[in-house]
């Protein structure tokens, strides 16, 4: 129906995709506004009812509206008439009909909720598996366990006069040179500062729900921007697909490799449509390309071509239109200005990476350089079989999207392993095709189909690169169990552009076919009747729709519990037991005896709970994971907090908490220990780890 009403009001159909550098090119409309100054000069010497009427059935635009305020003194519109200027007599044939003030709000609210009721609906759709795995962890009452408890601590600190500069804390620069090197930037930690302080602990995770969804519903939505309903739906229903690789967990974790994986999605759409010249992307782009590249030195390599591919592509857009505007006969219409929304991005990028520039500037060697020498000393790789060998487990027949893992770590298997024949062969083949259809694409100036195979080619090429440069010692090598996760996402597009290029081709030959047949014919198809192509349109999207909610819902049954949850219910009684005996706003000396792999990420989480409550944690250990603030050094502590393994009391310590649980590893007992020194004294305490068992190594 909205379909109708633009086609009624004489304005584009919400309908046709802006596929394409010739899509931007603006609609030579006149003064009248009905279709140029052809229309205004066929009016001449015509009857005014004539003409009204011939306006109506151009589109209505231009027509003098009607005389509905005191005396004729404003039009519909609210712009002043001159005096003395005619109004329309009550007896006009137009005088019934609504106002084109009226009739214009009418067709933006239609062309509104066409654009963004259906791209919502399929991106909700496609989103069922993060929200499902949200509710789930929300039920079971999540906690920030292991390094998530570090990286909560952090998002509280933005919001005092210790906010971080850099980001998670890496153990990559410790391995390689023996120094301390963190994420490039914080802004992970500016995402979750509010909910950190402010609500449930669970708000966390509901807050990267929140994110990972509105990431899905824009890659959506963007998608059909650029390819129409069909190319929308198509990528509902893969997204959907692909949340079936990626670990449950990841979908609400805070944990930094998993944050980024939906933005970095939705940083692929951004930059196949910055690149066919939507440049009004361009500042939002900056945000999420800092926001991936800040969260995760995995993002680094496929972010660069994804930047690569949009500014290339924009650049040869924009020359392209200027090139054709300069002969054109008449003159075509001035080209869009991009260099405000160029600089715009500039400014973006500037305010997202002043903190690390801060740390930079102010530290020597700063966390940038640590990054860079890291990369230059990181000593034996894996080599270009392992690289080899993630491109084919990504885009090559079985990809890694299309299949649930037994573990959200199997990928550091997976890469060891050596590939089928028929899954190397097929890889080969989908790069090909790749490459085809980049060039088709660019002979037939289908610049939307080539920036899609290009950017497929950068990513392939930066998996292998990214696989094969990973060091070889065997805790760096353990790491492509979480970096390779977006593989995942690079076969997701690579066999989504293949498959939206061969829908083409066939749309293509089949209007070609449908043509010939009317010539050789020497009749003309019937049209169809006014109503029956929106009935069609819709009836296909809700079949569409239905489609995308069956595949989320199927993908959600799937879902995994989260590493930790029998950690979950543990950490919020310990930590109840704890603040009932602990006043806020205390200095508090926290440490641990002994912890085994099942206790050991309880520690973190129960520090980003003291925080909460008000409390200075200090613990030695605290400085490479969260700076001078929270180490121990010789500072006086108010309070003692203990944690151990075990039942056996502590001297001079009140038992605050005791629990019991099942773990993976058998059954555990963890108790908690408080002791208040008066005065305040320097006590030597054992620091809590952070680590998740040695498996999470940044």
């Amino acid at each position: 129906m909205a379909s109708l009403l633009a086609e009624r009001l004489g304005l584009p159909s919400p309908g046709e995709a802006r596929t394409g550098l010739g899509a931007l090119r603006p609609r030579p409309y006149g003064v009248l506004g009905a279709a140029g100054p052809t229309a205004a000069s066929a009016e001449q010497g015509m009857p005014l009812s004539k003409r009204f009427k011939r306006r109506d059935d151009a589109g209505g635009a231009g027509v003098p509206t009607s005389v509905s305020n005191a005396g004729g003194a404003f039009a519909a519109d609210g712009v002043p008439r001159a005096e003395g200027a005619p109004t329309r007599p009550k007896d006009s044939p137009l005088a019934g009909r609504p106002s084109l003030g009226s009739r214009r709000l009418a067709a933006r609210t239609a062309h509104w909720l066409w654009a963004c009721v259906p791209a919502v609906a399929a991106g909700l759709a496609a989103a069922i598996p993060v929200i499902n795995s949200t509710v789930k962890a929300v039920r079971a009452g999540w906690a920030p366990a292991g390094d998530d408890g570090i990286i909560a601590t952090r998002g509280w600190d933005v919001l005092t006069s210790h906010t971080p500069l850099v980001g998670q804390y890496s153990e990559a620069g410790l391995v390689i040179h023996g120094q301390i090197m963190h994420s490039p930037g914080p802004m992970l930690y500016w995402l979750i500062a509010l909910p950190a302080r402010f609500g449930s602990v669970t708000s966390l995770a509901v807050t990267m729900c929140i994110a990972n969804t509105l990431a899905i519903i824009g890659c959506v939505a963007l998608a059909r921007r650029r390819g129409g309903l069909v190319l929308m739906f198509a990528s509902a229903i893969g997204i959907a697909l692909m949340c079936q690789s990626l670990p449950t967990e990841g979908m609400h974790d805070i944990w930094n490799p998993a944050a980024g994986l939906f933005p970095f999605l939705l940083l692929i759409f951004l930059s196949w449509s910055v690149a066919c010249g939507d440049h009004r992307l361009l500042p939002f782009t900056a945000l999420v390309a800092s926001f991936v590249t800040q969260t995760h030195l995995m993002y680094l390599a496929p972010t660069t071509v994804l930047l690569a591919v949009a500014c290339g592509g924009l650049l040869v857009g924009w020359l392209a239109r200027r090139g054709s505007g300069a002969g054109a006969s008449p003159p075509s219409p001035s080209l869009p200005r991009v260099w405000p929304w160029a600089l715009a991005a500039l400014l973006v990028a500037a305010v997202c990476w002043t903190m690390p520039a801060i740390d930079q500037i102010e530290n020597s060697p700063g966390n940038l350089a640590m990054i860079v020498r890291t990369a230059e000393h990181r000593g034996p790789a894996l080599g270009s079989t392992i690289g080899w060998n993630a491109l084919v487990r990504s885009i090559g027949v079985r990809p890694w999207w299309l299949y649930v893992p037994a573990t959200e770590w199997d990928r550091k298997y997976d890469v060891r392993a050596t590939p089928s024949s028929g899954a190397s062969s097929s890889t080969i083949a989908l790069l090909i095709a790749l490459g085809a259809a980049g060039l088709i694409g660019a002979l037939r100036r289908r610049w939307d189909l080539a920036a899609a195979a290009l950017i497929g080619l950068g990513m392939s090429a930066a998996i292998a690169l990214q696989a094969a440069a990973n060091p070889a010692g065997r805790l760096l090598a353990e790491t492509l169990g979480y970096t390779m996760w977006w593989g995942s996402e690079l076969g997701f597009w690579v066999w989504l552009s293949l498959a939206w290029g061969l829908w083409l081709g066939v749309l293509g030959l089949s209007r070609l076919a449908l043509r010939a047949l009317s010539r050789r014919s020497g009749t003309r198809g019937r049209a169809l009747p006014s109503l029956t192509r929106p009935l069609a349109i819709t009836l296909a999207s809700l079949v569409s729709l239905a489609g995308a909610v069956a595949v989320g819902s199927a993908v959600a049954a799937t879902a995994k519990p989260d590493s930790h949850v029998y950690d979950y219910q543990p950490i919020r009684r310990i930590a109840a037991g704890i603040e009932r005996l602990l006043p806020p706003g205390r200095v508090v000396g926290y440490g641990g005896g002994p912890l085994d792999t099942a206790t050991q990420p309880i520690g973190p989480a129960i520090r980003f709970f003291l925080v909460r409550h008000g409390d200075r944690v200090l613990a030695r250990g605290s400085l490479p994971r969260l700076g001078t603030y929270y180490e121990r050094y010789d500072r006086p502590v108010q309070w003692r907090v203990y944690l151990t393994d075990g039942s056996r009391p502590q001297p001079s310590m009140v038992l605050a908490a005791r629990v019991r649980f099942v773990s993976p590893w058998g059954k555990e007992v963890l108790s908690a220990w408080v002791e208040r020194l008066t005065p305040p004294q320097p006590v030597r305490v054992k620091g809590v780890g952070a680590s998740r068992g040695g498996v999470r190594t940044q």
